[in-house]
């Protein structure tokens, strides 16, 4: 990679991209107002109007006006950044989904930098969901096709980053069109394997211009198989937001006493997280084809509510009529996972304890777990469940959890009829790479690239050895 660009230049410029309304209009960083002003220049005029700026207030995607002064501070001295030009300002219609991007570029190195801001709206959420079942999604395609119009010619490295949706697109650019030198995705999504398959031959080609840079416990780079090389980085953890604020775009930056910002490198990935992402690629690996796109609804409307942190949203999420198959297919999935992984439930619930949710829905799936044929033969009379939990002496929290959310009860009659037609371990959590990814030689042969090389270098070996052997015996 050969970009001048420093990882925390990165993450300041993705930082920025949220910018919204800071002290007023000229605060907005994605504004066409901005045109050839320098990222100093923006920062300057913030910082003049920082009495404006709320301290408590949340400006955009959970990060608040104190939050933002001190990136704004933690800029002001940075020369090679601040005189970074914000050449052209992109906004995609409502229609399509309303996504900003910026052309940025950076005179010292002749640089130019493309970035993309995370989701922004339901219809980009619904977009990101649609990768599960589309390839590639309308909104990569919108991306792409913005890179594209741009005059790219006459910089010597073109690079491109993004945070979030702004990663993922980021990255699908990156695989689609030589021209990027280098990406850095911040806490971008991966890609379907049917993606994976599809472009395997440039994604290969490509992918070692990718950089990912995640939050340890960040839970939206988890989604899907991840294309180029990984680095995490310790998160900050203020403990405002809880679960969501993993995934803030401020969420790996430290600030000293003199308030200049660091980011510190992780050993690795959260375990807990780690453990999710191996259960949601193998989750999806045993939904068909056909339900996809039902299933991709329910995430999104599960991860949506699950980032607001309110319990019974969550529950909701889950219950209502549109997402009912689906969520049971998914709560199915998981209890069986849990009977071959179980630790894989307490790391489920260290992650809920952690980010402020009540845990006594596992005290059900535990129920649900062992005594599923009772689940469904009593499944219309949920108060003889609540009479058996009672004898039990299970705890007060659980029952009046229960009689708050009675319609799960159909829900989980349709888990414990799933779970019996379920097997975990046939299917593999573990990213797919492209090396990897399956070529159709006819109907009734398929094989990986990866296998199909090393079949290809065998057969070189033993003509090679042939021939010294024939030789030999001349």
């Amino acid at each position: 990679m050969n970009s001048c660009l420093s990882i925390e230049e990165i993450v300041l410029i993705n930082c920025l991209l949220y910018c919204e309304n800071l002290g007023g209009p000229r605060g907005t960083f994605l504004s066409i107002s901005q045109e050839t002003r320098t990222i100093g220049d923006f920062v300057d005029g913030v910082l003049h109007y920082a009495k404006k700026i709320e301290n408590e207030k949340e400006y955009s995607t959970g990060v608040t006006g104190a939050e933002y002064k001190q990136l704004m501070w933690a800029i002001r001295p940075l020369e090679h950044l601040k005189n970074i030009v914000i050449m052209q300002v992109h906004y995609e219609s409502e229609g399509a989904g309303g996504g900003r991007s910026a052309l940025l570029f950076d005179p010292s190195a002749n640089e130019a930098i493309v970035a993309f801001k995370g989701t922004q709206s339901d219809a980009e959420w619904i977009d990101n969901v649609s990768g599960l079942y589309q390839v590639p999604t309308a909104f990569q395609e919108n991306a792409l096709s913005w890179f594209k119009s741009l005059d790219l010619e006459g910089y010597d490295t073109i690079t491109v980053t993004g945070h979030s949706k702004g990663g993922n697109k980021a990255k699908y650019i990156t695989i689609m069109d030589d021209r990027v030198d280098n990406c850095f995705s911040f806490d971008g999504q991966g890609f379907s394997d049917e993606f994976i398959r599809k472009y395997s031959t440039i994604i290969i080609k490509n992918q070692n211009k990718i950089l990912n840079i995640s939050a340890e416990s960040d839970f939206v780079n988890i989604l899907l198989n991840d294309v180029g090389q990984k680095q995490f980085y310790l998160g900050t953890n203020y403990g405002r937001l809880g679960f969501a604020e993993n995934h803030c775009p401020n969420a790996i930056a430290f600030y000293d006493d003199i308030g200049e910002m660091s980011i510190h490198e992780a050993p690795g990935q959260d375990k807990k997280m780690a453990a999710l992402d191996k259960m949601l690629n193998s989750f999806i690996r045993s939904i068909k084809m056909s339900t996809k796109e039902s299933v991709a609804n329910m995430l999104g409307s599960v991860i949506v509510n699950a980032s607001s942190g309110d319990t019974d949203k969550l529950v909701d999420s889950f219950a209502d009529k549109t997402n009912a198959d689906s969520a049971a297919k998914l709560i199915a999935y998981t209890l069986r996972y849990k009977v071959e992984k179980p630790k894989m439930v307490d790391s489920v619930r260290e992650v809920l304890e952690q980010n402020g949710f009540s845990t006594n829905m596992l005290g059900t799936i535990n129920f649900v777990t062992n005594y599923d044929l009772l689940m469904e033969l009593i499944g219309k009379k949920p108060e003889v469940v609540i009479s058996i939990l009672k004898m039990r002496h299970t705890s007060d929290n659980l029952i009046q959890f229960l009689r708050k959310h009675m319609e799960l009860f159909d829900l989980l009659v349709s888990v414990s009829k799933k779970m019996r037609k379920i097997n975990p371990l046939k299917y593999n959590g573990d990213d797919l790479k492209a090396e990897d990814a399956t070529i159709i030689i006819n109907s009734h042969l398929m094989i990986s690239r990866r296998y199909l090389s090393f079949l290809v270098f065998g057969a070189i070996m033993a003509t090679v050895a042939w021939v010294i052997i024939w030789l030999l015996r001349l």
